[in-house]
């Protein structure tokens, strides 16, 4: 507590009054009275802890055994372009990623996901119980341990020691996880290569079809 005057602690009780002790204050020897100057640090604090919080809040760190890992996003999908998950919207996403055999992958995720309504949908965002990706491109954003039930974000080289555990990938969106099927799909699905092996073996009777399609598609 200090006067209001001088700021200072020289002052003095008497009975219901303050006196103020402090020579250069036009109050010396008079009633004055007294401030909190608690009110003023407070201010001074909630503000800084604001800054702070905020900018612990703008950073997204996941916690695992007392160690942070700083989450680095692959290719997400903009929050401005992320639409609720239904299966008008799943149907439509299939097509504009491109998604080989859309059909049959749309029903493929009604399977996995429990018609949309899976815990690992509404934990994960993994719409297809897809493990994390460590060599190929990707969209997941970390990996969920299902016997910790932990999520821990980070890139491909920070999670290589967790490829030993059971986990499934995890996404910033659903559509995220189209995203990563599509490569999945062209990472291990070569449908041309798998289209001109139909051609040479149901196909074709010159044993050099294949070889003089892919010189003239060149």
């Amino acid at each position: 507590m200090k006067t209001s005057c001088c700021h200072t602690k020289n002052y003095r009780l008497e009975m219901d009054s303050v006196l103020c002790l402090h020579e250069t204050c036009e109050n010396y020897l008079r009633e004055t009275k007294l401030i909190e100057r608690s009110r003023f640090w407070n201010s001074v604090f909630v503000f800084h802890f604001s800054v702070f919080f905020f900018i612990l809040c703008s950073t997204d760190f996941s916690f695992t055994n007392g160690t942070s890992v700083l989450r680095v996003p692959h290719n997400r999908t903009p929050k401005a372009e992320q639409k609720p998950l239904t299966k008008e919207s799943l149907r439509q996403e299939l097509d504009i990623q491109h998604v080989i055999c859309p059909e049959q992958v749309y029903a493929q995720i009604l399977i996995e996901s429990g018609h949309l309504n899976s815990f690992l949908v509404s934990r994960t965002n993994n719409l297809l119980g897809m493990r994390y990706p460590f060599k190929r491109q990707t969209t997941a954003i970390g990996i969920f341990l299902p016997d910790e039930n932990i999520v821990i974000k980070g890139t491909q080289e920070e999670l290589k020691k967790y490829r030993n555990k059971n986990h499934y990938a995890v996404y910033a969106s659903w559509q995220d996880c189209v995203g990563d099927y599509k490569f999945w799909q062209d990472n291990c699905f070569k449908l041309t290569e798998r289209y001109l092996t139909f051609l040479g073996t149901y196909y074709a009777e010159d044993d050099q079809y294949v070889a003089k399609i892919k010189q003239l598609s060149r």
